[in-house]
């Protein structure tokens, strides 16, 4: 189901949407989605990642806030220079939550 928001948008903003909309073909609604949908993808990624570089999350739990698979998410830890967070008491843990 959609429901209709209403913005505000500097005419920047309004140019640069309708740039992507006119890229890649869509109308303006589908492009401003897609620009949120990757913008909020963004934002949730750098939050789990802090999550994890201080320690609150496990790499299944950011993981898993992100939509990815574990996997797929152990490269940006790579890529953010954050360390493997698991000793031995964490590896059980992260074996744990993976089961639940």
């Amino acid at each position: 189901m959609m429901k209709t928001t209403s913005i505000r948008l500097e005419e920047k903003q309004e140019r640069e949407i309708e740039h992507y909309a006119e890229k890649n073909q869509v109308d303006k609604s589908t492009a401003a989605r897609q620009i949120i949908d990757q913008g909020l993808r963004v934002i949730k990624r750098k939050e789990a990642l802090e999550n994890v570089r201080k320690m609150n999350w496990t790499i299944w739990k950011a993981a898993e806030y992100c939509g990815e698979s574990f996997r797929s998410f152990l490269p940006l830890l790579r890529e953010e220079n954050i360390p493997f967070p698991l000793t031995v008491d964490e590896l059980e843990r992260e074996l744990n939550e993976s089961s639940e």
